[in-house]
C-alpha cells in the first residue's frame, strides 16, 4: 500500500533500498537521537529491512520507506509500531537523512501516515516520544498538530544512557 504526497512516497521497503539506508543512516546525526547503530552498515539495512517484511505480515507495525518522487531514493523512514487495535492507537517513529531536513519532506510523511491510521486503520491516538533536547523533532510534531503530553524520565536507554522522553500524541478528530 502505497501513501502518495507532493513531494515524496511513502512505500513499503525492499531489499533494493538496502544501499540508499545504509547511505543515509550512516550520517552520524541520524544515530544521535535514535536506537540507529552508528556506524551503519549494509547488513544493518539487510536486517531491518527484513524485520520489516516480518512485521508487516503480522500487521505488528507499518514501516513506510519515505521516496523521494524525483530521484525514486529512499530518504528516511517512517513507521507505526506497538499497534493496540484493542486500544486503537500505536506509536510514531521516523527519521530523515540530513539533506532533506528543514523541506517539509518529514511534516508530509506525518501527515500521510497519521490520517491513513486514523481513516483505514481506525485508530484514536498516535503518539511518539521526542529527547528534550531534540528541538527539531518536537516542533516538528507540534506542527504536524500533535500535543505534548508530559514527560518521562529515564525511559529508554541509548547507548548506554538512560534519556528521558517527552510524549507527544495526535487524537483522531
Amino acid at each position: 500500500m502505497n501513501l502518495n504526497g507532493q513531494k515524496i512516497n511513502l512505500r513499503y521497503t525492499t531489499l533494493d533500498d538496502a544501499d540508499s539506508i545504509t547511505k543515509y543512516c550512516a550520517e552520524k546525526e541520524i544515530s544521535k537521537y535514535t536506537i540507529i547503530p552508528h556506524p551503519y552498515t549494509l547488513q544493518n539495512a539487510i536486517d531491518f529491512i527484513n524485520m520489516c517484511i516480518d512485521d508487516r505480515k503480522s500487521m505488528a507495525s507499518l514501516h513506510y520507506g519515505i521516496e523521494h518522487k524525483e530521484t525514486k531514493e529512499i530518504i528516511g523512514m517512517i513507521d507505526v509500531n506497538s499497534i493496540n487495535k484493542t486500544h486503537r492507537r500505536g506509536e510514531l517513529g521516523y527519521w530523515l537523512a540530513k539533506p532533506f531536513w528543514g523541506k517539509g519532506i518529514m511534516l508530509e510523511a506525518i501527515n500521510l501516515l497519521t490520517d491513513y491510521c486514523f481513516q483505514k486503520m481506525q485508530l484514536e491516538r498516535i503518539y511518539a516520544h521526542v529527547q528534550p533536547d531534540n528541538i527539531g523533532s518536537w516542533k516538528l510534531l507540534e506542527k504536524a498538530r500533535f500535543e505534548r503530553e508530559g514527560l518521562l524520565k529515564k525511559f529508554l536507554c541509548i547507548k548506554g544512557t538512560m534519556r528521558d522522553r517527552f510524549i507527544y500524541a495526535r487524537l483522531r478528530d
